[in-house]
């Protein structure tokens, strides 16, 4: 008689042995990086970015010029200087090696719980508003 109790998972990880961002991880930001993106010109630009800020901190403040100013001259932008979905995800590789607990704090705020699957719509939809 098959077991009919709860399914066993499987741990996630953000990372792998590399210190690469696994493949549930690498979509669930590459969806949130999309959320923000509201001129689908793929890269965020300031206000994308304070509205990204907010979204993680929960808080009506963004990022400072300063905070700006470092992204810019770290990771991968335009231009323009916006920063790029591979900015992006360089942020957050170097994030997740450092402090993998911030990371998991936004995924969070972003509606994925510990499988990395989003758990609402309304978490997807935050960021339209």
């Amino acid at each position: 008689m098959p077991n009919s109790g709860p399914k066993k998972r499987k741990i996630v990880y953000l990372t792998n042995k590399n210190s690469e961002l696994v493949g549930k991880c690498d979509r669930a930001l590459r969806e949130i990086f999309a959320r923000y993106d509201a001129d689908k010109d793929g890269a965020l630009n300031d206000q994308e970015l304070d509205n990204f800020a907010k979204g993680c901190n929960g808080t009506d403040t963004g990022f400072s010029a300063d905070e700006k100013d470092q992204i810019k001259e770290n990771f991968q932008h335009n231009d323009a200087g916006d920063l790029t979905l591979n900015g992006f995800l360089q942020l957050y590789s170097l994030q997740t090696m450092s402090e993998p607990s911030e990371t998991w704090k936004d995924l969070k705020a972003h509606g994925y719980d510990s499988y990395l699957e989003l758990n609402t719509e309304e978490q997807a939809e935050s960021a339209q508003d």
